[in-house]
């Protein structure tokens, strides 16, 4: 009897240890917190500023004839490439001809009655005001034969440099005459050195400077290799009437299918940073104005006071106390307090 009393008070107290065992077990794991956690690393970070311009020639000239006259021949068609010096047009020339040829004798007779009423002076054989009279006769025809000549040579016109004829509006045996033109009768523009023009706003023209990589897409060809670009020109004030500034961007290789006019897009690479820290904002916190995140060490979760920098897409830069293949916590975070014990779950 006395034993079987002695058996049930040991498995009374057995029971009730291992209950008490179990309660605070159960305790423990009810006080985990289950978070998720994010390997924490530097990564490269290019500060970029898109938008979108339009192509032009670094190269371009607006010709017309600065004679009036009857065109008798059209050599260039749009698109074809020209030389220097090479001649697009023609006009009817005669009589431009005729009046040069004229200058040229009349320059060469006064030239000679210079010369010979100068030696005639220097024998005190005629007056000063007979040598005055025979330079001023020189000079008038010097200017005469400039003009003639310069009017003969513009009855052709010429290639200022090496390019191609992107625009030309002249048709033999119209008559031309020079005067203002809504659109220059020829534009010629080197098509080998073309640039990407486009404005900045003045809130963010302070991070573009010269020689900044810039990557330039089609908006309407997902699939078209992107052209390669620097930062050759910023405007120093701003265009009128307006708050942005010009800038223009040399394009460094080039496409068969590129045209004069298209509209592209473009990235400027302002800023590179080789190792910084990147993550999205929905893990950052804020407290009392200040920004911080968890992080889980060893389990248990540690308060990171971070200050933020720019967004990049999704993510933002962050800085403080950070260290390659620390552990963030990245979801569950709004329960977490310092202290708190963490459970890591898939």
């Amino acid at each position: 009897m006395k034993n079987t009393i002695l058996l049930i008070i040991i498995m009374g107290l057995f029971l009730n240890c291992s209950s008490t065992y179990g309660d605070e077990k159960e305790k423990e794991i009810e006080t985990k917190i289950p978070v998720r956690t994010k390997l924490l690393n530097p990564e490269k970070y290019i500060k970029t500023y898109s938008g979108m311009g339009k192509v032009i020639s670094s190269q371009q000239a607006n010709l017309m004839f600065e004679v009036p006259g009857k065109i008798i021949e059209v050599i260039a068609k749009t698109g074809q490439y020209f030389k220097t010096g090479e001649v697009i047009a023609k006009l009817k020339s005669d009589n431009y001809k005729a009046q040069f040829d004229l200058a040229e004798s009349a320059l060469k007779k006064a030239k000679r009655d210079l010369k010979n009423v100068t030696e005639l002076f220097n024998k005190n054989a005629v007056s000063e005001d007979q040598v005055l009279q025979a330079e001023l006769g020189y000079k008038k025809s010097n200017s005469d034969f400039i003009n003639a000549k310069n009017a003969y040579e513009n009855t052709e016109l010429k290639a200022p440099f090496n390019g191609t004829i992107t625009h030309i509006n002249l048709r033999e045996g119209e008559f031309f005459s020079p005067g203002p033109y809504p659109l220059p009768p020829v534009i010629i523009s080197n098509l080998n050195q073309l640039q990407l023009e486009t404005t900045i706003s003045s809130t963010e023209i302070s991070d573009i400077t010269l020689n900044q990589n810039v990557i330039i897409t089609s908006p309407f060809k997902t699939n078209s290799i992107a052209l390669i670009g620097i930062v050759e020109e910023v405007g120093m004030i701003p265009i009128n009437m307006s708050n942005s500034y010009n800038v223009k961007i040399k394009l460094l290789n080039s496409s068969p299918n590129l045209k004069l006019g298209m509209m592209l897009n473009y990235i400027i690479e302002q800023v590179e940073l080789d190792s910084v820290y990147m993550i999205s904002n929905r893990y950052i916190l804020d407290e009392n104005g200040k920004s911080f995140i968890w992080m889980n060490d060893n389990s248990i979760a540690k308060k990171i006071n971070i200050s933020t920098g720019n967004l990049v897409e999704h993510k933002i830069i962050i800085k403080g106390e950070l260290y390659p293949g620390m552990m963030i916590v990245t979801d569950g975070i709004r329960q977490v307090k310092e202290g708190s014990s963490l459970k890591v779950i898939q």
